[in-house]
Parts: C-alpha cells; sequence; structure tokens
C-alpha cells in the first residue's frame, strides 16, 4: 500500500478522547457495558465532554478512538 493510502486512512480513523468519569450504573445483558464521559481531544468538537458507551475494561485517564463525535448515548435510568 503506498505511503499516501496509509496517511489518508489513518486521517479518517475517529477521533481522540479522554476518559474523564466513569458513571456507576452499568447496563447491557450481563452489566457489560460501562457508562463514561469522554472529553473529545481532536476535531471540531475538540474540549466538549460527551456521554458513551464501552464495552471491556477502561479507566479514568485513557485514551479512546471514538468514531464520531455527534453522537451522544442516552443516560442509564436506573429503576
Amino acid at each position: 500500500m503506498p505511503e499516501e493510502a496509509k496517511e489518508e486512512k489513518s486521517k479518517f480513523a475517529g477521533y481522540a478522547g479522554e476518559i474523564v468519569e466513569i458513571l456507576p450504573q452499568r447496563t447491557g445483558m450481563f452489566g457489560s457495558v460501562i457508562q463514561a464521559m469522554v472529553k473529545i481531544l481532536e476535531g471540531h468538537d475538540k474540549g466538549r465532554v460527551i456521554r458513551r458507551n464501552f464495552v471491556g475494561f477502561i479507566k479514568k485517564g485513557d485514551i479512546v478512538r471514538l468514531p464520531d463525535t455527534t453522537r451522544e448515548d442516552k443516560p442509564i435510568v436506573v429503576k
């Protein structure tokens, strides 16, 4: 693959975000989905904090790649 194509492909790989807070509620069939507040580090929404769902191990301070920054997940409502 030519170098220009590799650079162009990685440019659209998503946006970097930092986990600033992990919320205590979990969701999913077995409680495997964790909700966290993520601060966007690059792109047109830089500095914005959004709520996103994650599956797997995350901790405060982790850097994650988000496919888009326009979508925000709904808060988990505990009944």
